[in-house]
């Protein structure tokens, strides 16, 4: 189920979608089988972003 658009799991206000930003891949650590695939694999489409600015997930402590 699909479900970015629930509120903050942090604060409880409403969430905004935005594009995915990926940390960078590492390219050398199998994430599948050992002759499988590299790197990030099936990295998630959307960032969810509080629209609460006040939000301690702005600061990094938690996730929205």
């Amino acid at each position: 189920m699909y479900e970015d658009a629930r509120p903050c799991q942090v604060c409880g206000s409403a969430v905004r979608l935005g594009p995915h930003r990926p940390d960078p891949d590492d390219r050398t650590t199998p994430v599948g089988p050992r002759d499988g695939v590299v790197g990030g694999a099936d990295p998630t489409v959307d960032d969810r972003v509080c629209t609460n600015d006040a939000c301690p997930t702005h600061e990094g402590h938690g996730e929205p």
